[in-house]
């Protein structure tokens, strides 16, 4: 519970929480700055840093909370990545299909969301 955990802090005005959280997660504070700075080309590094650590918070939320795993595994990462760059070639490779670049990304993370729960 991640962000739920975060916001309740925020709003109940936890300081030492917060700075708590801060201070034991820098790497992934960096991280998520860098991961924002790499998809806005430099432009609002910190914003974009700020919306994916959301997603990747609340998508974290949700599957423990609806399902008892996660994606952002290692594991979960693999599989996604190995399922999804073959897929993504061919699609940029033939002709027809390169403007469904966009559904075949969406359409891997689903897959892999599928054989995870039904791996379990």
């Amino acid at each position: 519970m991640a962000l739920i955990a975060y916001l309740h802090a925020l709003f109940a005005l936890d300081l030492g929480f917060l700075a708590d959280v801060v201070m034991q997660n820098l790497l992934w504070i960096f991280m998520f700055y860098a991961a924002g700075w790499f998809f806005s080309d430099g432009k609002e590094p910190l914003k974009r840093g700020f919306i994916l650590w959301i997603l990747v918070s609340t998508t974290q939320d949700i599957f423990q909370l609806v399902f008892p795993f996660t994606v952002y595994t290692a594991t979960g990462l693999a599989l996604l990545y190995f399922l999804r760059m073959p897929v993504l070639i061919y699609f940029e490779k033939t002709p027809g299909l390169s403007k469904f670049l966009t559904q075949a990304w969406l359409g891997t993370w689903f897959v892999a969301i599928i054989i995870i729960a039904a791996g379990m």
